[in-house]
């Protein structure tokens, strides 16, 4: 499928999305599709949010993990357009959930399944020990890569960016030395290797409900007692590729 085609099925599925339960105001941005189909998205995800529809409690971190008062993080790419530092306040929210799980877990060993450019990754490096170990994998930069199970436009659309973009943005920091990356699709990936092993785990690949449910499986296989699990967008309405 071409960009152009992308694009148009993109700005069709969010004007199917625009009448399924969000504002007119989304018709200001038809002319960007990819901004369009975010903005529905994170307005239904907001409106699940505040009115409990997401069926699984929702809970900061502090809430669940035993942490005082205080509590320090790193924060690092800051003087790159990669930072989680949008107009959507909540990714801000969500990088900083995560290094407060990493400050007050302090895990050995964090396995990450949806590198893309490797904000999360260094984050992950960023607010761990010396001497602790990031491992991340990610669909191989090709052009033309698939998926081997069903994805969403998003998905598609970030696949497809990744397979043009070159390095990371942990590239020459001193964390990089902490952080392995690895190339394949978590579908069909051998996790055997990892198994019991991981104390963080970190599920952020395809956004669809098949890979929502393998990579979580793979998660729980991978983890032990005492281990975190850790979803991005959960909760988040997505629209099948």
């Amino acid at each position: 499928m071409t960009r152009k085609q992308i694009v148009v099925e993109a700005a069709l599925v969010g004007s199917r999305n625009l009448l399924a339960g969000t504002s007119l105001a989304s018709l200001s941005l038809a002319g960007c599709p990819r901004r369009m189909i975010q903005y529905v998205a994170d307005s239904l995800f907001l409106h699940r949010a505040m009115s409990g529809r997401r069926k699984v409690p929702q809970k900061n971190v502090v809430d669940v993990l035993s942490a005082g008062g205080t509590q320090s993080i790193r924060l690092g790419a800051l003087d790159t357009d990669q930072a989680w530092f949008w107009p959507q306040a909540f990714y801000t929210q969500d990088i900083v959930s995560l290094c407060l799980i990493c400050q007050i877990v302090q895990p050995r060993f964090v396995f990450e399944i949806g590198t893309f450019r490797g904000y999360t990754a260094y984050h992950f490096a960023l607010n761990t020990t010396d001497e602790t170990r990031i491992v991340t994998l990610d669909l191989p930069r090709e052009a033309g890569v698939r998926a081997n199970l069903p994805v969403s436009i998003i998905d598609r659309i970030d696949i497809d960016e990744r397979a043009k973009s070159d390095g990371y943005c942990f590239d020459g920091t001193p964390e990089a030395a902490k952080i392995t990356c690895l190339e394949g699709d978590s579908a069909m990936f051998d996790f055997a290797p990892y198994r019991g092993h991981v104390d963080f785990f970190f599920v952020d690949g395809a956004h669809s409900y098949d890979y929502a449910r393998s990579d979580t499986l793979k998660a729980i296989a991978c983890c032990h007692s005492g281990s975190v699990v850790a979803w991005h967008d959960y909760g988040k309405p997505v629209c099948l590729a």
